[in-house]
């Protein structure tokens, strides 16, 4: 249910961005607002609170967000808040993001390691998966230090283990296929 909310108001906010060409900066801007409930758990919880009225929710958008995202983001917002959809202002940006990717020619990508990359072994890492898959890679970097070693790629539905715990799963699988005869 909710992915459908979502989808549906990420569809009509895409509609308008893509009317006014303004694919990337709606995407950057419903990303800010989704960040904000994202990392401030408690103004979440104030601002999705059923006790809290439509037009006090629809004041504490405008004084968080007038000026610092256009107006389809806000209005788009405001009619989260009118039909009782507050709450799914981060699943809309992921929907959007998704929307708006896809248009562009872009596909996300996370490259799990061990240690945090530099920004030039990301960028380095970014422009050969751009051109292996054809595509524009945005390539983000997580920490996993169950990855031991090297990097386990998530790319769309894509997964390239180059990890060395990978590789020692690999060696341990084919060991265990090992049959012993002994004569």
């Amino acid at each position: 249910m909710a992915k459908l909310v979502a989808k549906r108001y990420a569809e009509a906010l895409f509609e308008v961005a893509a009317e006014s060409q303004n694919l990337e900066q709606v995407k950057e801007e419903i990303q800010f607002v989704a960040e904000v409930f994202e990392s401030n758990p408690e103004l979440n919880t104030i601002f999705t609170h059923p006790r809290l009225s439509k037009s006090e929710k629809k004041s504490m958008l405008e004084e968080l967000f007038k000026g610092k995202v256009s107006e389809p983001v806000l209005n788009l917002c405001y009619i989260t808040v009118d039909k009782g959809r507050e709450g799914y202002l981060l699943e809309i940006s992921e929907e959007y993001t998704v929307l708006s990717n896809a248009e562009q020619g872009i596909v996300e990508a996370v490259a799990l390691t061990a240690v945090p990359m530099s920004e030039e072994e990301l960028s380095t890492l970014e422009a050969k998966l751009s051109e292996k898959f054809n595509k524009r890679i945005q390539l983000s970097n997580q920490v996993d230090e169950s990855v031991i070693g090297g990097v386990l790629l998530k790319v769309g539905d894509k997964v390239i283990d180059g990890s060395l715990k990978g590789r020692l799963d690999s060696i341990e699988r084919e060991l265990k296929n090992i049959k012993v005869t002994v004569e």
